[in-house]
């Protein structure tokens, strides 16, 4: 995941403000929470950006894109989690 995308994406969709490093940890953060908790939710965005890549979209467009999709996910299904993790990306020290 590109930095610059995970943070664009955030930008658009969440309309939050953060850095790389906590844009990067945000991405992390919600891949590891659906790798444990929901693992139907994590091998679709798997396939996607697949999809993406196999047609041949450069790589910072499926970034964002599957950062989109990643956050669009995490809002319907996990809202509190997507909040909390959100939260500590946004203000940790």
């Amino acid at each position: 995941m590109q930095k610059k995308s995970a943070r664009k994406a955030i930008k658009d969709t969440l309309n939050i403000e953060l850095s790389d490093k906590a844009a990067q940890e945000l991405y992390l953060n919600i891949c590891n929470f659906l790798l444990h908790n929901d693992d139907k939710c994590y091998i679709s965005v798997i396939r996607y950006k697949y999809l993406l890549l196999c047609d041949e979209i450069s790589t910072a467009v499926s970034d964002y894109l599957v950062m989109e999709q990643l956050i669009e996910q995490m809002q319907a299904k996990h809202p509190l989690v997507l909040s909390a993790i959100t939260y500590i990306a946004r203000y940790k020290s």
